[in-house]
């Protein structure tokens, strides 16, 4: 966790400004995803009792449906660009002989964009794998319940199934085997990492998510008040939706350090359970400043 923390203050500079060009414009997306979702959902909520007619009903339905898939896509979406992003600068890092000093966005683009790929196939992999399993355990009401609590203690392994198959030049299968190995003979040393993570970028985006909200409660009751200025109504939108720019941007800055922390946890892993040091890719990880 501290050499997470180290590479994140060590770097930031450079890791803000690839963040502004990957993230930034999803972040853009998403805002507007989210105000219509809950705008729609309000009224709907709000103006139930009053709509007389199915087809209003089915477009209130419709677009809450949009906007809310529209939200998962940029989610699934955004994990993949933070990993590879992350993953991507650690390896400029031990690569460069002066880190990531000077290093721009086109110069680490071909190394990204090979990772963007892999990063999406292990999630994909991943995605499908958990949607068959609960499927099958549908079958069973003791696989069901079961499910939950394996997909607990799977799931911790498998976090670091993206980052070894983007380190290493090592086919899906040979990078799952290698996450679970890994995972299981550390669990409770990751376990705890995410967790605390977790706990850290909740508070970030619990805190950075109130001036959101607080306008997002403004344009609800403005949208039932009949005489407001259409000036404060249209300022109350605008600040709705830069502030849930603000939000995402800031709550994607903040979950780099899940991906870092991995990418180190795996360094330690490799080295205390292969007894080998790693290669050229991440053999530095011990040596910032």
């Amino acid at each position: 966790m501290t050499a997470a923390i180290d590479f994140m203050r060590e770097n930031w500079p450079v890791m803000f400004r690839a963040a502004i060009y990957m993230l930034l414009p999803l972040s853009i997306v998403q805002s507007v995803a989210m105000n219509s979702f809950f705008g729609d959902y309000f009224g709907f909520t709000i103006g139930l009792d009053s709509i007389d007619v199915s087809d209003s009903e089915l477009g209130y339905i419709v677009r809450m449906l949009s906007s809310y898939g529209i939200l998962l896509l940029c989610l699934l979406l955004g994990g993949i660009l933070l990993q590879s992003l992350t993953f991507t600068m650690v390896q400029e890092y031990n690569e460069r002989e002066g880190g990531l000093e000077g290093v721009t966005f086109g110069m680490v683009w071909n190394h990204l964009w090979r990772n963007m790929k892999r990063v999406m196939k292990s999630t994909l992999a991943c995605t499908g794998a958990v949607i068959v399993m609960l499927v099958l355990s549908l079958l069973n009401p003791l696989a069901l319940i079961l499910f939950i609590p394996a997909m607990i203690v799977l799931a911790i392994p498998m976090l670091m199934f993206p980052c070894i198959y983007t380190f290493e030049n090592i086919n899906m299968k040979e990078a799952v085997s290698k996450a679970l190995r890994l995972g299981f003979g550390t669990w409770v040393g990751l376990f705890v990492i995410n967790m605390v993570f977790s706990f850290i970028m909740n508070i970030i985006s619990q805190a950075v998510s109130i001036p959101w909200a607080i306008c997002a409660v403004m344009g609800m009751v403005f949208g039932e008040i009949d005489d407001v200025s259409p000036w404060l109504d249209t300022t109350v939108h605008v600040l709705s939706f830069l502030f849930g720019v603000m939000m995402m941007f800031v709550t994607y800055l903040a979950m780099m350090l899940q991906p870092l922390s991995t990418a180190y946890h795996y360094a330690h892993a490799t080295e205390r359970k292969d007894s080998v040091t790693m290669d050229a890719d991440i053999d530095n990880f011990e040596n910032l400043e």
